[in-house]
């Protein structure tokens, strides 16, 4: 080989060529004033060199995946444009595996990936592109599996918006101001805005001390485990923590069925067989707890046999309210000649106002000297009645905070769809605990006693009139409604009722410190 073809050689591949030079330095010892100059030399060279090698086939393995991610263009006849039913399927898949069904959803989404033969090429990458997603989030998130030792655990829905997180959020408040631990198990439920983050005010309880937000792989031990909002453990997920619990407990703070009329109920919410067969299966044995007297009757009345062998507690796990978060910072005063505020607040939906024209006039009246003030249900008033009636103002859900809009009403009343069940009623107590005086339904008359007024819709009027010509019959309802606040639904109440399912409370429970009818003035 002439001089001039090496040359060529060694400049098309200068890294084979310093590997095939670098065995031959230490021979130079024999010419250099000191032995060891060559050995120093030959390790630097082998050095450079491997790293060359590194370089080299770093490019090398880019190329490779750039290749393989190319069409083939044997095949290019099958790419096709992702449908929107196998966009959606995708994405259904990738829910379940980010958010508690990982194994079924991995495997599926896996055989999705590796089908190339009948699946389109598209399909195959986004498939494909879901499984390296979830696994670079579990590394950017992967921490070592804990073991906590924590006095109550909650297992429930976090993400939801309304009732369930605001009962979740001022239970974890109650126990906090007793000194209790807790541990958060969020359980999505499937295919149900699945991917929606845990609710802020929920993640801003979470501290790592008092506090802690429990994932799958985590063991937990504790006095009592709380399972809130059936219709979640339907379906268990797959990656949850392991739950060591003394006692457990489920609070049904939904019905079965999403409505009941003459003939039963219809529009199938949850099953009870399925729930009561996950939880056991995730907890063991526990006791079910209807969160009000409306739904341990529909259970009684049209569930007996489903219940049949389930163990359901006598008395009720009444939400939770502290009174002094509810406490308006401005109270309206209404003067004499001013018209007659009445008001009432729920989220937008047609289900949560008379399902009738006629009786939803009659239970917010319009008179020349009342006003009727909404917060939440625009649309649904506009779907019922077709516009909003004079002397009305309708504000959206979510545009003022619910304690602001209670601070500016003088009475309330709350009236919903005939047929459907109303679980508990969280809004008309947070009425009451702001201290409006409440017209109600008389399906409420049990679960709120002699805190509320109730009556028909056609009622309504002459009940406000009443209240508001009279300043201390007017205060009297007022008290009354936060004394059943305190008695029943306040954090004193809750922690009570979890002290008897043994979790122990070490600073004494206040129950003497009942409102009067001074304070409600």
């Amino acid at each position: 080989m002439h001089l001039r073809q090496i040359m060529k050689a060694i400049v098309r591949q200068p890294v084979w060529a310093a590997a095939a030079v670098a065995p031959l330095i230490p021979a130079l010892g024999a010419f250099a004033p000191d032995p060891w100059l060559p050995a120093g030399i030959a390790m630097t060279v082998l050095c450079l060199l491997a790293a060359a090698v590194y370089v080299r086939l770093h490019r090398t393995l880019g190329r490779v995946r750039t290749a393989a991610t190319a069409p083939d263009p044997a095949k290019s006849c099958r790419v096709l444009k992702l449908t929107e039913q196998k966009r959606r399927m995708i994405e259904r898949w990738e829910a379940r595996l980010n958010h508690g069904w990982s194994t079924t959803a991995g495997a599926r989404l896996a055989g999705i990936a590796a089908d190339s033969e009948k699946g389109h090429r598209e399909t195959q990458i986004q498939a494909l592109a879901a499984l390296c997603g979830h696994r670079a989030d579990r590394a950017r998130r992967k921490r070592r599996p804990r073991t906590l030792r924590v006095d109550i655990v909650i297992a429930s829905t976090l993400n939801l918006r309304g009732g369930t997180t605001s009962a979740n959020e001022a239970e974890i408040l109650a126990y906090l101001s007793a000194g209790l631990t807790v541990a958060l198990v969020h359980h999505p439920v499937k295919e149900r805005a699945m991917a929606r983050p845990v609710d802020p005010k929920i993640l801003a309880l979470v501290d790592d001390e008092r506090v802690f937000e429990v994932r799958a792989g985590d063991t937990v031990h504790c006095d009592l485990a709380i399972v809130r909002f059936p219709v979640a453990f339907e379906h268990l997920m797959e990656d949850r923590p392991r739950i060591e619990a003394a006692r457990t407990v489920l609070l049904v703070n939904q019905t079965p069925f999403e409505e009941y009329g003459p003939t039963g109920g219809y529009g199938t919410a949850w099953s009870i067989r399925d729930v009561h067969r996950n939880v056991t299966e995730w907890l063991g044995a526990h006791t079910w707890y209807a969160i009000g007297p409306a739904v341990r009757d529909v259970l009684r009345a049209h569930h007996a046999e489903e219940m049949a062998g389930i163990d359901l507690a006598e008395d009720f796990w009444y939400e939770t309210i502290d009174i002094a978060a509810w406490t308006p910072a401005e109270r309206r005063v209404r003067a004499e000649g001013d018209p007659i505020r009445i008001g009432r607040h729920s989220r937008d939906h047609v289900t949560k106002f008379p399902n009738m024209a006629k009786r939803l006039r009659a239970a917010y009246p319009s008179a020349p000297d009342i006003e009727v003030h909404m917060l939440g249900g625009h649309d649904a008033l506009h779907r019922i009645l077709g516009t909003i009636p004079p002397g009305w103002t309708s504000h959206p859900f979510g545009t003022m905070s619910a304690v602001d809009f209670l601070g500016g009403v003088d009475v309330y009343a709350y009236f919903i769809d005939e047929n459907l069940l109303e679980a508990f009623g969280r809004a008309p107590l947070e009425a009451m605990a702001a201290g409006v005086p409440c017209i109600l339904s008389p399906d409420f008359a049990e679960l709120f006693g002699d805190g509320a007024v109730y009556c028909e819709p056609d009622e309504v009027e002459a009940h406000t009139r009443l209240l508001a010509a009279d300043p201390v019959y007017y205060a009297e309802r007022a008290a009354a409604g936060r004394r059943v606040v305190h008695e029943r639904f306040s954090p004193q109440a809750l922690l009570h009722r979890v002290n008897g399912l043994g979790v122990n409370i070490a600073a004494p429970i206040r129950t003497d410190d009942l409102l009067t009818l001074e304070g409600a003035r």
